[in-house]
């Protein structure tokens, strides 16, 4: 798509299950500054409310929310700190469900990705069945969440970035892998 212009954005990417929060987390109690995941917000939102923007029920309605959602997310994080931010998940996640839900291709948010750019490095986490659960929240099987990576993986390739697979183990050690990568 393009090629990445420099951002103190850092994503982290993967299926669901992998641990990316509990490793966004960890890098925020390390004293970074973090991005939340839009997606399960919008969901225990809308769950909450009473709401059909869900990707069981008005999966379109729920990706437009998505869409939305991380460019304030992006411009947000963009605008209040100057140092790194890791986010728990980006834009590209956005393209990768509508991808594996079927959902027609939306030309604003092919461009927004064109915009809204994050570091050139993202990481991204495989899938691991160890620690797969399912929750209200997070209905996918365990396959599923596999498919869901190598959509990721190949929207993100796609979309001008450079993945870098986090290796399974403890999350000290899974945080150690992407500061070294970065340099912090």
């Amino acid at each position: 798509m393009q090629t990445p212009i420099t951002s103190n954005l850092v994503v982290l990417t993967g299926g669901p299950g992998t641990g990316k929060t509990t490793l966004i987390n960890h890098l925020n109690d390390r004293g970074f500054e973090t991005s939340p995941e839009v997606a399960r917000a919008i969901i225990e939102d809308q769950m909450e409310r009473g709401g059909t923007a869900l990707p069981w029920d008005d999966n379109d309605a729920y990706a437009g929310l998505m869409f939305r959602r991380s460019i304030r997310t992006w411009q947000e994080a963009i605008q209040s700190h100057p140092h790194t931010v890791f986010c728990d998940r980006g834009l590209p996640d956005t393209l990768a469900h509508r991808r594996l839900s079927g959902l027609p291709e939306n030309p604003d948010l092919i461009r927004a990705i064109k915009t809204y750019r994050y570091h050139r490095v993202a990481f991204v986490l495989p899938p691991w069945s160890e620690i797969y659960k399912t929750d209200a929240a997070r209905t996918q099987s365990f396959s599923e969440a596999v498919r869901t990576y190598v959509v990721l993986c190949r929207t993100y390739h796609e979309c001008g970035y450079e993945l870098v697979e986090i290796r399974k183990g403890p999350v000290e050690q899974r945080a150690a892998q992407i500061l070294a990568r970065l340099k912090l």
